[in-house]
C-alpha cells in the first residue's frame, strides 16, 4: 500500500475517533440520588444544654440538633450541566419529641434547586427571602482541590479524596452570614467545626459534577463533608431511557449571589430587631 493511501486511511480512522468521542461525550446523561445527613455536636457544659433541664422547648430543639436531619436530593446531569433538586424530606430519625417538631437547613449548598453549566463556570439558584421568590445567577464558586492519593469503595466505585481548606477572607464571610442565619445563643452550643471540606470523587465517571455547588474534580463527587453536613450518593443511573429534566429555575426576581445575601441580611437583622431575637430554627408544637 502506498504511504499516502496508509496517510489517508489513518486520517479518516482518527477523525471517525473524534466524532465518536465527541458523540458519546454530548450524549452522556446520568441521574443521581444524594442524602444530605446534618447532625451537630453539642458541649456538654452549654448554657443551652443546663437551660434544657427546665425547658421542655430547648430540650427538644437540643434532642432533635443531636439526632439530626435528612434530606433527599436528585442530581441529573450530563458532561457539562445539571440540576439538583430536593425530593422529598425524610422523617426525622425517632419522631418528633414531646409533640415539638424542628426543622433546620443543612449548610454546604443543599438547601435548594441549583442549576450548573460547568462549561460556562455559571450556576442558577433558587432562593426566599421572607416569601418572596428569587433567582440567583451567579459564577460558581473555585475550589482549590488538593487531591490526595488515599482511597476508598463506595458502593461499586474506587474513589480518591480531595480536600479544600478555605482561604481567611471566605471563612470571614462564612461566619458572617451564619451569624445572619443563626441566633448566637443557638451557635454557641455548637463545637467549633473544621472549615475543610473533604470530598470523595471517582474517575470512573469522568464528569467533573457533584452535588449542590460543588465541582471541579477529575470525576464526579459522590462524598462530601463540610461542617455538621455530608452528603452521600446513594444511587445512580448511567444513560437512564428517560429525558433529563435539568431545571433552570425563573420563579423570582433576579439577583446575583452578592446582592441577595445583602438583602437577606438586612431583613434578618430587622426581624431580629422586630422579635427581639432570632433562632433560625423553626419550632411548632404537634397536636394539641
Amino acid at each position: 500500500m502506498k504511504p499516502i493511501q496508509i496517510t489517508l486511511i489513518s486520517f479518516l480512522i482518527l477523525a471517525f475517533a473524534k466524532a465518536y468521542t465527541a458523540q458519546a461525550q454530548q450524549d452522556f446523561k446520568a441521574k443521581a440520588t444524594y442524602i444530605a445527613f446534618t447532625k451537630f455536636d453539642m458541649p456538654e457544659d452549654s448554657t443551652m444544654t443546663k437551660k434544657a433541664e427546665s425547658d421542655p422547648i430547648v430540650k427538644a430543639m437540643m434532642d432533635q440538633l443531636k439526632k439530626g436531619s435528612k434530606q433527599e436530593y436528585t442530581l441529573e446531569f450530563t458532561r457539562t450541566e445539571s440540576s439538583y433538586d430536593k425530593v422529598k424530606e425524610l422523617a426525622t430519625p425517632g419522631g418528633p419529641a414531646n409533640g415539638i417538631s424542628i426543622s433546620f437547613s443543612a449548610s454546604g449548598g443543599v438547601g435548594s434547586t441549583i442549576y450548573k453549566n460547568i462549561e460556562e463556570n455559571s450556576y442558577i439558584k433558587q432562593g426566599n427571602i421572607m416569601g418572596k421568590d428569587f433567582v440567583i445567577e451567579d459564577e460558581l464558586p473555585t475550589y482549590e482541590w488538593q487531591l490526595l492519593s488515599e482511597t476508598k469503595k463506595i458502593g461499586q466505585y474506587t474513589c480518591f479524596k480531595a480536600i479544600y481548606v478555605p482561604v481567611e477572607e471566605e471563612l470571614e464571610e462564612e461566619i458572617e452570614q451564619e451569624d445572619d442565619e443563626v441566633n448566637s445563643s443557638i451557635t454557641s452550643m455548637v463545637i467549633d467545626y473544621d472549615p475543610t471540606i473533604t470530598a470523595w470523587y471517582t474517575p470512573d465517571i469522568p464528569v467533573s459534577n457533584g452535588p449542590g455547588e460543588y465541582h471541579g474534580l477529575p470525576g464526579l463527587i459522590v462524598e462530601v463533608q463540610q461542617q455538621e453536613t455530608t452528603i452521600l450518593l446513594k444511587e445512580i443511573v448511567l444513560n437512564p431511557e428517560e429525558k433529563l429534566d435539568l431545571k433552570k429555575p425563573r420563579s423570582g426576581k433576579k439577583i446575583n449571589q452578592e446582592d441577595f445575601d445583602k438583602l437577606q441580611k438586612k431583613k434578618s437583622d430587622e426581624m431580629m430587631e422586630r422579635r427581639g431575637n432570632g433562632s433560625g430554627f423553626i419550632i411548632q408544637t404537634i397536636g394539641g
